[in-house]
């Protein structure tokens, strides 16, 4: 199983350890501004003028507490996008290490998610929730200490009655997690239903169905904002509670300084202490909720990472390969023997499937394959059904496969071996600017460029199983004799039939 990235990475804890020490520092002006907020109360119930020291401790010590707060959620939200990203290149590789027949199981839409939603609660958690979380647990308990250090026993009413509030919410916290999930899920399968509906909304307006979509989305829309509300009251339930537990505090210290003749100037320095708890305690139910809304999103992330995957490291053999591919398949043994350089054909009825493991798309338990007794992977191209392709100019959409980018002349040249010359003869020539997947090419195009791909990435095994290839009768010698004269590689074909005029060597499984 792949692990979550960790959190404690060099550049996260200096961050931490940043927004720790703001926390700490801002309790220490808090301290500060507490004695002078009494010093303040006492001078000016005695009618005099305020000492310029006491001034200058109330202006540093809420100057400080600003900066300090400024300079804590700074480095918290680096903390939260440094996090992101590690938890972004993590679910990427893991989704690139996956077998190809698990991405056609899985919606184009879930996996997409996994960027958005996965990646802004991991940001919202790790950049907001916990550094709140951690400057409640310093503030908190030093503005405890600050009261007591001004009137012991107004402190202990105080953190006694604040201590009701915080059992409270814990016991109102308790299923927020599971609001959290019910509201992920309809959220998912709106944004789900949208990324893979946007793309053919026109087709399915020809078809008749905009009606039927939008009354479905209404339904789902009706369901998300059911479950948007009940998580929203349980959140600001939380925060209510808390309110109400500090203004209750505020009564009581009142209540006993009254009937204890507690000096004024203390009964105000301990209300403003007071009224300082009450932020960290509203950002902890806020730290709470963004914490539920983590877990279910690590759940997700953590379930994805735990799928095996196939390893593909591979290295340019510069030479012909043998294929060798032993072992069972669907209960059916197989034995198929590809030699070094030349054109060999899979023809069982598992032909496609059997064409993936070998390109290593795909893996088997059952099935062995062994490339020329080499201990590394041999640089493989695979040629599909569907054209693999990036937005980008016609140049870097014909180097993908390519380590180092040839020179402009060597691509032009390869292009019009495959017969591109008219796609080369286009406005802007390898400068013009291709959709994804070669939306826009004709499937010949496309087959085309992805021969091209072959040669100019230096492929020493090429893999063809595409419904393109076996629809272009007219091309396919051509397109052969110029791959088997400008490259060395082994080719195998899954397909029922290939050209006869061909010379190969091959042993069918």
């Amino acid at each position: 199983m792949t692990p979550l990235p960790r959190l404690a990475t060099r550049d996260r804890i200096i961050d931490a350890v940043l927004v720790v020490s703001c926390g700490i520092v801002k309790a220490i002006a808090l301290a500060f501004a507490a004695f002078a907020t009494r010093d303040a109360f006492a001078t000016l119930h005695a009618g005099d003028a305020l000492a310029t020291n006491t001034v200058l401790q109330l202006a540093i010590s809420g100057t400080v507490a600003a900066a300090s707060m400024l300079l804590s959620r700074y480095r918290a939200e680096a903390l939260g996008q440094s996090y992101a990203i590690s938890l972004r290149r993590t679910l990427y590789r893991k989704i690139a290490q996956l077998p190809k027949s698990r991405h056609e199981k899985r919606r184009v839409g879930a996996l997409s998610l996994r960027f958005v939603g996965d990646l802004s609660a991991a940001r919202l958690w790790f950049g907001r929730g916990l550094p709140d979380a951690w400057s409640a647990m310093i503030v908190i308990p030093g503005a405890a200490s600050i009261l007591y250090f001004l009137n012991p026993m107004l402190a202990i009413y105080g953190v006694a009655s604040l201590s009701v509030a915080l059992v409270a919410m814990g016991l109102l916290a308790w299923h927020l997690a599971r609001r959290h999930q019910k509201l992920r899920r309809n959220r998912a399968n709106i944004a789900i239903s949208m990324i893979e509906r946007i793309s053919i909304a026109p087709e399915l307006d020809l078809m008749g169905r905009t009606d039927r979509e939008l009354r479905k989305l209404d339904r789902q829309g009706a369901s998300l904002r059911s479950d948007a509300l009940a998580r929203r009251g349980r959140t600001t339930s939380l925060q209510a509670v808390l309110q109400l537990g500090v203004a209750l505090t505020g009564l009581l210290m009142l209540w006993q300084a009254s009937r204890h003749a507690i000096a004024p100037s203390t009964v105000a320095a301990c209300l403003s202490v007071l009224a300082l708890i009450a932020l960290p305690l509203q950002n902890l139910a806020g730290a709470w909720d963004k914490y539920c809304a983590w877990r279910v999103a690590r759940e997700k992330a953590e379930r994805l990472l735990s799928e095996p995957v196939v390893t593909r490291s591979a290295t340019n053999q510069n030479g012909p390969v043998a294929i060798k591919v032993t072992g069972e398949f669907d209960r059916v043994p197989i034995s198929f023997v590809a030699p070094p350089g030349s054109v060999s054909k899979l023809t069982d009825k598992h032909a496609n499937s059997l064409a993936r493991i070998i390109a290593g798309l795909d893996a088997n338990d059952g099935v062995d394959v062994c490339y020329g007794g080499q201990a590394v992977t041999p640089k493989i191209a695979f040629i599909g059904d569907n054209h693999v392709g990036l937005q980008g100019s016609l140049r870097r959409s014909a180097t993908l496969s390519c380590r180092r980018r040839p020179s402009d002349r060597k691509i032009t040249t390869v292009m019009r071996i495959f017969g591109l010359s008219d796609l080369l003869a286009a406005p802007r020539g390898l400068d013009q600017c291709l959709a994804e997947n070669g939306k826009g090419l004709l499937p010949l195009q496309t087959l085309q460029l992805d021969f091209v791909r072959a040669v100019l990435g230096k492929a020493d095994i090429v893999v063809i199983a595409s419904i393109r290839w076996t629809s272009c009768l007219h091309h396919r010698v051509e397109l052969l004799e110029s791959l088997q004269e400008f490259s060395s590689a082994t080719i195998v074909l899954a397909e029922d039939a290939i050209p006869l005029s061909l010379k190969q060597k091959s042993k069918v499984c």
